[in-house]
């Protein structure tokens, strides 16, 4: 690193390190947006702690029918929150989350217990009850219903210096997007969103409930994005889904589910690593880095839960940007479950019957369509209390029915939690590799990674680098710590190095559709996070990087080093 970058360098942490002062003089901050993130745990504390009652905790439990392996979703835990104040034993409920080691979401229900039992017939509240507004935004819940508005806002500044390592003539060449990139010297943009909608939940019997929501969202952007300097604002429909859902508990425990979803709505599977991102964002759509969509444009879902498994049925039609709609459909089935108390496992099959999308060699050109994968994961969850390792991995493999293919993905983690020590760190290692195209076979050997993603802990490898290498013909190694100050508090430095799988990178990066080396750079992450509430949420992240051999050669040694600063926040009401 030469002294100017040095210097560069030093300017923004210190600009970053004042932002995270920020949030305690406010008292507004946050942990991250913890949607789509798998749960790892769901506990109940009556009355602080004060109270213990096996009988009360499997009540709301039951009412809450959110169960670990299952995904967060903010809206239906508002939703579920809402049925669990109507019973009779409660005064009133809440819910605080916190991010495990793994990045899974912890979820802890703290529930008021009543003096007197609250009889059914006025246990009605909300708006339409109590035109106040006390209640807002219920509209209406009583013992076997709840009607809910959503309101939520997300709004980011960032900053980039020296995006596309100051060559985005070259980086972003035949990308149908980049316009009028970021490039050399300091580029700041804000984007913003709100949503609202209305989600409801009734119960037809004791045993079968229906469920749908609707929602639009407003998002906008101004100022030099990282492909664009066009402001521009944009309108749509994000959810739109129906449901219904039949569930019984055995006298042990025990959770018998079945539900049906159809309609515009978010999915994905495990961690991200396959699928995702249901939705895009950017282009004009706007709000390209706070990604405030996630709906599919179409999604048919058919879950069943039994204990501790689950089995989903799904087809999934993402909603793309129109300057790359690829038309995909995906016809899938995941399995997965805990087979012993800290383990679980996981297997998934694919089918997409559909779809444009192309992959390139220098011999011919294939589609999508017709592409098969089989994935297997297997982890080691970490200890509920105390030290102790964790780990996890996964492998997946691609085939077409059209022609001979044969991509593969893989990644392995381990990592040790360290709960007696002060800020109780948890260390981490992952390896994972996507494979690149051998030309020298006659198989098509790159792997094509759909529709994954996720946070800077998921995938989404490297804050800078993904934006130029993303999730194919790529081998990186991870270093990353989970830092806690405070219950609220969490800090998370990453160091990446990232090489190709093969020198031939066609399907890229045009300009780096061939390797002259293998090192593809190294990149240094911090992300902090703080969680005031479950609806006060704010983020603050900081990348630096640096290219490798293979990206300085295609700039003709004519680059910068990459920095880039962001400060999000996500309020709900």
């Amino acid at each position: 690193m030469s002294k100017a970058d040095r210097k560069q360098f030093c300017c923004v942490l210190l600009a970053f390190i004042l932002a995270l002062i920020y949030p305690f003089a406010s008292s507004a901050n946050s942990d991250g947006d913890f949607s789509g993130r798998p749960i790892s745990s769901v506990a109940v504390v009556l009355d602080g702690g004060a109270q213990e009652n096996s009988t009360y905790r499997d009540a709301v439990l039951r009412a809450f029918s959110t169960y670990p392996g299952s995904h967060f979703d903010q809206t239906r835990s508002d939703l579920m929150v809402s049925r669990i104040r109507r019973l009779k034993f409660v005064d009133n409920a809440s819910y605080t989350l916190q991010s495990g080691v793994n990045g899974d979401v912890e979820i802890t229900l703290n529930v008021a217990l009543t003096k007197e039992a609250k009889p059914l017939a006025e246990s009605a509240i909300g708006l339409f009850v109590d035109p106040s507004g006390k209640d807002f935004p219920v509209l209406y819940a009583d013992a076997r219903s709840v009607l809910k508005v959503k309101l939520e806002n997300k709004t980011m500044f960032f900053s980039n210096t020296n995006a596309f390592f100051g060559r985005p003539e070259v980086l972003t060449a035949g990308n149908p997007l980049a316009d009028a990139p970021s490039g050399r010297g300091t580029n700041n943009w804000l984007e913003s969103s709100v949503e609202t909608g209305v989600y409801g939940l009734s119960s037809v019997s004791d045993k079968i409930s229906i469920y749908g929501g609707a929602s639009y969202i407003a998002s906008g952007s101004w100022g030099n994005e990282l492909f664009t300097d066009r402001s521009r604002t944009y309108v749509h429909v994000e959810d739109a889904y129906l449901g219904a859902m039949g569930s019984n508990t055995t006298s042990q425990g025990g959770v018998r589910q079945i539900s049906l979803t159809y309609g515009r709505k978010a999915f994905q599977v495990d961690n991200g690593m396959i699928l995702r991102l249901s939705s895009a964002n950017g282009g004009e759509r706007a709000a390209l880095q706070s990604n405030p969509r996630n709906a599919a444009a179409q999604l048919a879902l058919v879950q069943f839960l039994y204990d501790n498994y689950k089995l989903e049925i799904f087809r999934l039609d993402p909603d793309e940007l129109k300057e790359t709609d690829s038309a995909t459909v995906i016809n899938g089935i995941n399995l997965e479950g805990l087979v012993a108390p800290r383990a679980r496992v996981g297997a998934m099959l694919l089918k997409v019957p559909k779809s444009t999308f192309s992959y390139y060699t220098d011999r011919a050109t294939y589609s999508r369509s017709g592409l098969r994968l089989a994935d297997i994961r297997l982890s080691l969850e970490p200890p509920s209390s105390g030290s102790g390792v964790y780990a996890r991995g996964e492998f997946a493999r691609q085939t077409n029915s059209n022609f001979s293919m044969d991509a593969r993905a893989a990644y392995i983690e381990a990592g040790y939690q360290f709960s007696d020590v002060q800020w109780n760190p948890a260390l981490s290692y992952r390896y994972s590799r996507f494979s690149g195209d051998n030309p020298d076979t006659t198989k098509f050997e790159r792997w094509d990674p759909l529709f994954a993603g996720g946070g800077g802990d998921e995938w989404v490898q490297g804050l800078n680098e993904y934006k130029v290498v993303q999730t194919s013909n790529v081998v990186a190694h991870r270093f990353m710590a989970r830092l806690r100050p405070t219950q609220r508090w969490e800090l998370t430095p990453q160091f990446w190095v990232f090489r190709a799988d093969t020198l031939n990178n066609l399907g890229g990066a045009q300009a780096l559709s061939i390797l002259s080396s293998k090192d593809l750079g190294q990149e240094i992450n911090l992300t902090a996070r703080y969680v005031s509430s479950a609806n006060l949420i704010f983020v603050y992240s900081a990348a630096y990087t640096r290219p490798g051999e293979a990206i300085r050669s295609s700039l003709s040694n004519n680059y910068k080093n990459w920095l880039s600063a962001s400060a999000l926040a996500i309020m709900r009401f």
